[in-house]
């Protein structure tokens, strides 16, 4: 099925008034651990505008203002660039690349019921990665390769015991995941490597056992190395700019909540 904006957005929604002042949006920032909030009105309560942290920095600390003098419309990105929640998720991408933003507000029925990251875009298809980072390379973690590792482990198993027909199967089940994960993960060149290897293995099971116990002994070998190195070192941010390992079954919930208003005594 399609994948749809309200499958992966953030909610609840933070909220603040238009003359709320900055420091006391910067408070709530860090209280809370996020990043944005957006910038609502008494006509407009679906939302008029958005504030950043790097709209704090730029155009509050930067100019040496002082946070507690200045309201929020008076730095706020504006007009407010929203999305309907059951928008494809391939539509926000091209959006937010075009518009070169990080955030989309999620307004159904004019009401704001959430929010659309490039974090959370990416946390469930890193293959738009490129549209937001053209420089990275999406690779599978250590722990996906670590389940094919396991299964490759116990087919060498079933192998020196004889088990024909146990090893057949269980080679069957990791050819047939290897080729899923090469169609996704299509910048992996070792994962490729890996995949050209045990597809030759694949090919010629029906061939004398010792043969394949070799074959099967150097695709273990290399699949072993890049799990253990990319388990060592797994990265989780894209300061590097060059690598991104991630987790092929991650998954993030799909809970519905109403916008999170602030409010003050």
């Amino acid at each position: 099925m399609e994948m749809k904006v309200r499958d992966i957005m953030s909610t609840p929604i933070v909220t603040e008034d238009e003359d709320t002042p900055v420091i006391d949006i910067a408070k709530d920032m860090k209280e809370l651990g996020i990043g944005s909030v957006v910038i609502t009105s008494e006509g407009n309560p679906a939302g008029i505008g958005i504030i950043t942290e790097r709209d704090i920095a730029l155009k509050v600390l930067l100019k040496d203002r002082k946070a507690s003098e200045v309201k929020a419309k008076e730095i706020m990105s504006s007009p407010l660039i929203t999305i309907e929640p059951d928008i494809p998720v391939e539509k926000a991408c091209e959006l937010i690349a075009e518009k070169r933003i990080k955030r989309l507000p999620v307004i159904e029925n004019g009401i704001l019921i959430g929010i659309i990251s490039v974090r959370n875009i990416l946390s469930r298809m890193p293959e738009c990665v490129r549209r937001f980072y053209p420089e990275v390379r999406v690779l599978a973690s250590g722990w996906t390769l670590d389940r094919l590792e396991r299964a490759l482990s116990e087919a060498e198993k079933f192998l020196i015991a004889n088990d024909v027909d146990s090893y057949k199967e269980r080679i069957k089940e990791v050819y047939e995941e290897l080729r899923e994960l090469i169609g996704f993960y299509r910048d992996d060149r070792e994962l490729r490597e890996v995949y050209d290897r045990f597809e030759e293995l694949y090919n010629r099971m029906e061939e004398p056992l010792r043969g394949q116990r070799k074959r099967l002994e150097t695709v273990l070998r290399k699949m072993r190395h890049i799990t253990y190195w990319r388990k060592q070192q797994s990265i989780s941010s894209f300061a590097s700019g060059v690598f991104w390992f991630h987790d092929y079954r991650h998954g993030v919930g799909k809970e519905l909540r109403l916008p999170f208003k602030r409010t003050r005594p």
